[in-house]
């Protein structure tokens, strides 16, 4: 068979093989996917799709070795799988230097393969992680983590930034304010700490309804445009280092450690900071959310490449109750799909 015959034959089959999938008939299309492993740029996209499937088929090692070949035979695999106007449409595999992680970050339990995915398909990657994530789970305390970090996390997170981050998103407003107003009346006072200002939405609320608000960002480019939209201090600084000389009544940890590299030190720091009777509110993703659920490997959590931890209700509570936090109200997000809303108050 020719070249030019040879490509036309394994396009058709490529073709098969996408359709298939689309009809969810993926034992069909995963044996004519294994007939492409050795083409290139369709190979690339063959083992992809095997990746994703032996991942719903929860292979997850099977899975890694699919997504990681993938990149091998074509480090610019985005072309093939994702349009032009995609962030990382150029993106180009390296590897980069990663810190294994193979024991559980709340509990020190050790961590059974989970589940796996392609994160550079996701919208918001960060150049220098790993394209592949890798999930863990531990059984002892029902937490799930990622398997590697880069080896210079806070170096990559202070030199870079997302677009999305650096303009306020204004319809979150009337969503923060129900919150907001609800930190209010539980608080004994107006000393409001936001952990992760973000894009600042969630401070400018704050400060309109009178709290004295405070930020701190470990990106110096998210904490100068915020602190200079809204004439009030934040702090490019890592959590962990921040030594305020003040207590807070209010912390504000929105969507912030499932970034950490170890939750417990940063749950226990908010703690530290707050004064007897202080407000934390959490947010973050659960795995066993209703959205989670459902929606199943298509949830979009697993995706985002700077998230290093996914909790469930049970795994958080028990974290806050062992540090001297009585959980008091519990609320699914308005704003983000599969994401739990967690007031404590400190005893």
């Amino acid at each position: 068979m020719g070249a030019a015959a040879s490509l036309a034959n394994s396009v058709d089959i490529l073709n098969r093989a996408e359709k298939l999938l689309s009809q969810s008939q993926e034992d069909q299309a995963f044996e004519l996917y294994t007939q492409l492993q050795g083409e290139t740029q369709i190979g690339s996209l063959a083992y992809y799709r095997m990746g994703e499937i032996l991942n719903r088929r929860q292979d997850p090692a099977n899975s890694f070795k699919n997504h990681r070949k993938a990149f091998e035979v074509n480090p610019h695999l985005t072309r093939c799988i994702r349009q032009a106007d995609h962030p990382s449409y150029d993106y180009e595999y390296r590897v980069a230097e990663q810190t294994r992680v193979t024991s559980c970050p709340l509990c020190g339990g050790k961590g059974r393969q989970h589940s796996c995915y392609n994160i550079v398909t996701y919208e918001h990657f960060t150049v220098g992680f790993d394209p592949i994530r890798l999930w863990m789970h531990c059984d002892s305390c029902n937490h799930i983590f990622a398997a590697s970090r880069p080896a210079d996390l806070g170096a990559i997170l202070r030199k870079s930034a997302h677009d999305s981050c650096l303009a306020p998103n204004i319809p979150r407003f009337p969503l923060l304010t129900d919150i907001v107003s609800g930190l209010k009346r539980a608080a004994f006072g107006d000393r409001f700490l936001e952990v992760g200002v973000g894009a600042g939405e969630m401070i400018a609320v704050a400060k309109e309804m009178l709290f004295d608000v405070t930020g701190i960002d470990i990106r110096p480019s998210y904490a100068e445009a915020v602190s200079n939209m809204l004439n009030v201090p934040v702090h490019a600084v890592d959590f962990i280092d921040f030594a305020p000389n003040q207590a807070y009544d209010v912390i504000c940890m929105g969507d912030v450690i499932e970034h950490t590299i170890d939750p417990v030190a940063a749950l226990s720091k908010a703690v530290s900071l707050l004064d007897s009777g202080g407000v934390l509110w959490i947010s973050t993703p659960n795995f066993e959310s209703a959205f989670s659920m459902v929606t199943k490997d298509k949830d979009p959590m697993w995706m985002v490449c700077e998230h290093l931890n996914y909790f469930c209700f049970r795994s958080l509570k028990g974290i806050l109750e062992r540090l001297g936090m009585d959980v008091v109200d519990y609320a699914l997000s308005k704003q983000y799909n599969g994401c739990m809303e967690v007031t404590s108050v400190k005893r």
